[in-house]
């Protein structure tokens, strides 16, 4: 199999995309699945996951932020924290951010998508090594440029994946996972220093769990829901 690494979504022509958003979206989605949400189900903008609570009739759950900020009239910003068991469980979460949803805005027709971080690196590759499908990892940043939490995350995934053909990029993210100073480096980077600003210091820790989950959160249809069970 063939794994790739990149920062952008142009020219994917991998069948299997995997979506890395460390701080916060991946680990927030994986806490969500983990304390038995039924689903996660994203959306590009805010107004438009506002109208699907208004016309659903299940018992629903807004969560979403614009840069860091949480959109007025949902119930919760994308903290790991807030996903706890007594809030989610057997909910569905209308889903919105400012950087994740936008990615799978862009790749959710064409590919296959799974969800994936630091805290669940191990399970997608587990999950990637089972299909044995050619696979692209986007290390999902901001409009503002690279993220180097995303490039960890996307090293992660693919240094837990034995006997693939890896490019060259995706070489380069397993060596940034692989050092010893990653997880000072995540401090040090701007998502990081701009959730500090923000009051979501404690957030942080918690994305870098290293393989501290199974779940592997994968689109489908239009739900995010752990394709490892």
């Amino acid at each position: 199999m063939k794994v790739h690494v990149t920062k952008s979504t142009s020219g994917l022509h991998f069948k299997t995309v995997v979506v890395v958003d460390v701080l916060r979206s991946s680990s927030t989605i994986v806490t969500a699945l983990n304390n038995g949400a039924e689903a996660v189900i994203p959306f590009t903008s805010v107004s438009k996951a506002l109208e699907a609570r208004r016309k659903s009739r299940q018992s629903t759950l807004l969560a979403g932020e614009r840069k860091g900020i949480t959109p007025k009239g949902f119930d919760y910003n994308i903290s790991p924290f807030d996903m706890s068991y007594k809030n989610v469980y057997a909910k569905k979460i209308l889903y919105t951010s400012s950087n994740l949803t936008r990615i799978l805005g862009k790749v959710r027709i064409k590919h296959r998508v799974l969800i994936g971080g630091i805290t669940n690196a191990r399970a997608v590759a587990n999950y990637l090594q089972r299909r044995q499908e050619n696979a692209v990892i986007v290390a999902c940043g901001t409009k503002l440029g690279t993220a180097v939490e995303d490039l960890v995350g996307a090293g992660a995934i693919a240094a837990a994946i034995t006997h693939a053909d890896f490019s060259d990029d995706a070489l380069a993210a397993i060596g940034l996972s692989r050092a010893k100073e990653w997880r000072d480096l995540v401090r040090r980077g701007r998502i990081a220093k701009l959730l500090i600003e923000l009051g979501f210091r404690r957030d942080i820790e918690p994305c870098l769990r290293l393989n501290s989950s199974k779940v592997v959160p994968g689109l489908v249809g239009n739900e995010i829901v752990d394709v490892a069970r």
